[in-house]
């Protein structure tokens, strides 16, 4: 085991937040009106059916009324919809429009094209292992990843 100068959630903080700017320097540059955790939202919400308000603050671990402001946000940019449930009447789906589409399809290639920067440098040899490692820290930590619960397929593409 190494010994390490900082804590490991400063190293991935500090890393997440400096992509997290990143990204959305690239979105405002190309004139995407998004922040990362609408982006975040909408990727999700295009991969899964029938998801609530309260689906989306489960998966992300949030307090739904943060959630609610998002979804909100998206509501006003005409990228998400709130329908009434078929099955439940009592229950609002957030659907993905056109608009949202759209918008989200733009904003992954300025991701995909912001990682490979980012990925500069890096080997697929160094990118598995590094994808290796925080599996297993994620083992580590004993909790459950709440994040995948609804996902279909590998989470990690």
């Amino acid at each position: 085991m190494m010994i390490k100068e900082k804590p490991l959630g400063y190293y991935l903080g500090q890393t997440l937040h400096l992509v997290k700017l990143r990204l959305i320097a690239e979105f405002k540059e190309k004139q995407v009106d998004m922040s990362f955790e609408n982006f975040l939202l909408l990727h999700f919400i295009s991969e899964h059916e029938d998801l609530t308000q309260q689906d989306l603050a489960n998966h992300f671990q949030k307090d739904k009324s943060i959630v609610l402001r998002h979804i909100n946000a998206l509501i006003d940019k005409r990228y998400v919809v709130r329908l009434q449930d078929k099955e439940d009447k009592r229950k609002k789906n957030i659907i993905l429009t056109k608009k949202g589409y759209d918008a989200l399809t733009y904003s992954k290639k300025i991701a995909k094209d912001t990682s490979e920067e980012l990925l500069t440098g890096v080997t697929d040899e160094e990118f598995a292992n590094f994808k290796n490692v925080l599996k297993k820290i994620k083992a580590n930590t004993g909790l459950e990843d709440t994040s995948c619960t609804l996902g279909k397929g590998n989470q990690d593409e």
